[in-house]
């Protein structure tokens, strides 16, 4: 199967290249900017998501079976500071996509990445969220992804496509940039260990309580929706497990090779409106037989030692 996917010099997207490689497919890897460390048979394509004309002509050269649109602004924090730019990425260009899809390989599987942030404050009430409980939005990055993936949805119907729109909640790995929590928490850790910074680990607020996933999993998930035959509609990626924030960074701690001290910073302090947020994977386990395979702590420990070895 030819691949298409947007986004993919990202934390998930290194992941589901490689993967989708591995797997026999062909694989094209679309990126803004120059990619290292690429597996030799992805072909590497430089294009703008905001470009309808040069989105024609690539996906019309390519001939994708299947896209995978992974590229966006991923960072509630950015969302914040600029909204427009959020839904200019996450929403208008998913648009640009889809039309340029209909136009040049209209018979594309078409997979729109979206997020648990979207059930919002729905998860107050309702554990664990499915498919079918309603959104209610609490930040801009949230807003763009319900956005686009109704949209997506609407010129699915509209246009006879072809469409699955995922949401997939918290999930880590290594590899994960700065700005999320376990990847926060593990990163200060690498950093005392190699006497980069003073022993003491500096933290948010952790009462919170989230369903979280490694991204190994996440990207296994992602490629059976590709290959069976699924229909169009919405799937929670999720493992149905929680694990409280402070009970995380207590777990790295004690994989930590030195005593760290843990200092609350008000500067990181925001807390949840939603203190304990859970997904139901039971729809995409009947259509596709997914269900997460790496434990937790190995998880962890994968995540932390990518840091030991980026931070020497």
């Amino acid at each position: 199967m030819k691949v298409f996917v947007t986004g993919a010099n990202g934390f998930v997207g290194k992941h589901l290249i490689a993967a989708l490689s591995q797997r026999g497919h062909e694989v094209f890897a679309g990126v803004r900017q120059t990619m290292c460390d690429v597996p030799p048979s992805v072909k590497v394509y430089q294009y703008n998501l905001l470009h309808d004309e040069e989105l024609y002509r690539l996906l019309k050269d390519i001939q994708p079976d299947g896209i995978i649109h992974l590229a966006s602004q991923s960072k509630v924090s950015d969302s914040w500071k600029d909204p427009v730019a959020t839904f200019t990425v996450n929403t208008f260009g998913t648009i640009r996509l889809m039309q340029a899809a209909k136009q040049a390989v209209p018979k594309a599987k078409i997979i729109t990445v979206g997020s648990s942030e979207e059930y919002g404050l729905t998860g107050k009430s309702i554990q664990p969220l499915t498919e079918e409980h309603p959104c209610q939005p609490q930040n801009p990055y949230a807003s763009s992804k319900l956005a686009m993936g109704q949209i997506a949805l609407q010129l699915a119907k509209k246009n006879n496509l072809h469409v699955i729109h995922v949401r997939p909640f918290n999930h880590f790995g290594p590899g994960q940039e700065p700005g999320f929590v376990i990847s926060d928490f593990a990163s200060q850790i690498a950093n005392i260990e190699n006497n980069f910074s003073s022993p003491i680990l500096k933290v948010g607020d952790l009462s919170a309580i989230r369903d979280f996933t490694d991204v190994r999993d996440v990207i296994k998930a992602y490629i059976l929706l590709l290959e069976k035959e699924i229909n169009t509609g919405i799937y929670n990626i999720c493992s149905g497990i929680t694990h409280s924030i402070n009970s995380i960074l207590d777990d790295l701690l004690n994989m930590s090779a030195k005593p760290i001290q843990v200092e609350i910073d008000q500067g990181r302090f925001r807390p949840s409106e939603v203190p304990l947020f859970s997904g139901s994977m039971e729809k995409l386990n009947k259509a596709t037989g997914w269900t997460p395979q790496i434990p937790f702590q190995t998880s962890l420990l994968d995540t932390l030692h990518f840091w030991r070895m980026r931070i020497q």
